[in-house]
């Protein structure tokens, strides 16, 4: 039942970046911003999806759902750059920051996130 929970909030989470990476109408940056900093504000559920991560590293049956979020971070990527190494090493940043993000009272903002963002992936 945990792991069920775990893999619910994941998906949520890969969707969301979906819907991000779907409206190809705008940059996307400051959408994908914004729900980086919506995710921070649940400290709980992101430790949750953390704690997934360390028990899919464990049991290679839980991978799908993280395979999906790492999915979801690198097709957004994509529509930033064709590099496969800015890809990677976006898709790595975005859960370094958000493992940061649970270790600090003053978490990123959504501006903060949106300038870390055109950092990673610049026009």
């Amino acid at each position: 039942m945990l792991t069920a929970a775990l893999t619910s909030s994941m998906d949520a989470d890969a969707a969301a970046i979906r819907q991000v990476v779907d409206a190809a109408d705008n940059d996307g940056r400051r959408d994908l911003a914004e729900l980086l900093a919506s995710v921070v504000r649940d400290p709980g559920r992101l430790l949750a999806e953390f704690e997934l991560f360390l028990l899919a590293a464990r049991d290679t049956g839980l991978r799908p759902a993280t395979d999906r979020w790492l999915a979801a971070l690198a097709d957004f990527a994509r529509r930033y750059t064709a590099d496969p190494v800015r890809v990677r090493v976006f898709v790595g940043a975005i859960d370094g920051l958000l493992l940061q993000a649970m270790l600090t009272e003053n978490p990123p903002g959504p501006d903060e996130f949106n300038d870390m963002l055109r950092v990673l992936l610049p026009e």
